[in-house]
């Protein structure tokens, strides 16, 4: 594969955690504030499904945070991040984000992977009244109902869904298919799949609630359901190793129809298909991560080449890098004064913050985030395209 997921030592950002919890118990930190620095947390997947992806998202925020703290950190403190593995799992998350705001007392939770996870995170965080900035997630939970303390920076998946329900729709593709996790949040998914399909003139002829566990999950079967309902494109939510072997199964079949994806392990189910990757169509919620002239990437890839040197460019590593500046710049606007409702008003100050080719927006009464939604394809050489 040419351009594989970025990655560094899924240990490191552990390291980084484990040298700094003797400090950390000090009554002398409030809230994760010192004179000289400033504690963020992160639960996150190191390891498990969505280890490479949830590896990828830290090392693009550490690179960015590693570039500022060269530079004397944020209104002179420095930036420590201290980065818990919760292998992906929505359970772990909440108990990593406890620990995180009890005894680790973070000034903000961080950038954490995927929807179950996110959520858990969001609303055990904002129970506890700490801002939550830039999970993973496309959930609708992260943005509905309002929220306080949830400030996602990515689209949602409902954006995602839009442009490849359009995208199908031009060149079309009437009859859609809708494989999505057998849970509410998926649920919630399935219904906004369905008013976007009317407003596109599009049906939805198929929709298959994805169930846990090797022995629920039968993608062959899966893959005949999509012939016998003659579905012309298929769109996914849930488990991108799922996704694949559906993919997987139908090509063996060989059903004819356009695969769809939204962001999420995009490389990584790149990887998992090889061969069978062709003609992918992912939703991207970050800029082309080799597109050099665009600001923001052109920053990353410098401060990875710093950070990371052998580590390729990817969407996950850039979407944490983007998530990571944007956290910086609600620091610095808070000043010296630093607490977790300053940092709040801070990001709600934000109301469109260039990010460099990508604009972010917060209010009081709206955290929408990034609108930013891109489609890329990939080649017959593995690599995606524009």
């Amino acid at each position: 594969m040419a351009q594989p997921t970025a990655g560094s030592n899924p240990l490191r950002a552990i390291r980084i955690a484990a040298s700094c919890c003797a400090l950390l118990v000090s009554p002398v930190f409030a809230q994760g504030v010192t004179d000289t620095q400033v504690t963020i947390g992160q639960t996150v997947a190191l390891s498990g499904g969505i280890g490479e992806h949830g590896q990828a998202l830290s090392t693009g925020a550490q690179a960015y945070f590693e570039k500022i703290n060269r530079r004397g950190g944020v209104n002179g403190r420095k930036i420590v991040l201290v980065a818990l593995d919760d292998g992906g799992d929505a359970k772990r998350a909440e108990e990593n984000t406890r620990k995180l705001v009890n005894e680790h007392r973070v000034v903000a939770v961080f950038s954490g992977a995927e929807g179950g996870p996110c959520v858990a995170a969001t609303h055990f965080a904002a129970a506890a009244r700490v801002p939550i900035v830039g999970c993973a997630g496309g959930s609708p939970e992260l943005r509905e109902p309002f929220n306080r303390f949830s400030f996602p920076v990515r689209a949602a998946h409902l954006d995602e869904f839009d442009q490849l329900i359009g995208y199908a729709a031009l060149y079309g593709l009437r009859r859609i298919g809708f494989v999505h996790s057998d849970s509410d949040t998926g649920r919630k998914h399935l219904a906004n799949v369905r008013k976007l399909a009317d407003r596109h003139d599009v049906t939805v002829t198929l929709a298959i609630p994805l169930t846990s566990g090797k022995d629920a999950f039968d993608p062959d079967k899966i893959a005949a359901e999509i012939a016998n309902e003659r579905v012309e494109a298929l769109l996914n939510h849930g488990s991108y190793a799922q996704y694949a072997a559906i993919i997987r199964a139908a090509k063996k079949q060989g059903v004819a129809l356009q695969f769809l994806a939204v962001n999420s392990g995009a490389q990584q189910m790149v990887r998992l298909l090889g061969e069978d990757s062709k003609g992918l169509i992912f939703a991207q919620v970050v800029p082309f991560p080799w597109f050099d002239a665009i600001p923001v990437v052109h920053e990353y890839r410098e401060a990875l080449k710093v950070h990371a040197p052998k580590a390729e460019p990817s969407f996950s590593s850039l979407e944490g890098f983007i998530n990571a500046k944007v956290l910086v710049e609600a620091l610095r606007r808070a000043n010296r004064q630093l607490t977790r409702e300053s940092l709040v008003a801070a990001l709600e100050s934000m109301h469109k913050y260039d990010v460099g080719g990508l604009t972010v927006s917060y209010a009081t009464k709206s955290h929408r985030g990034s609108r930013f939604v891109d489609v890329v394809l990939v080649g017959t050489d593995g690599r995606f395209v524009r």
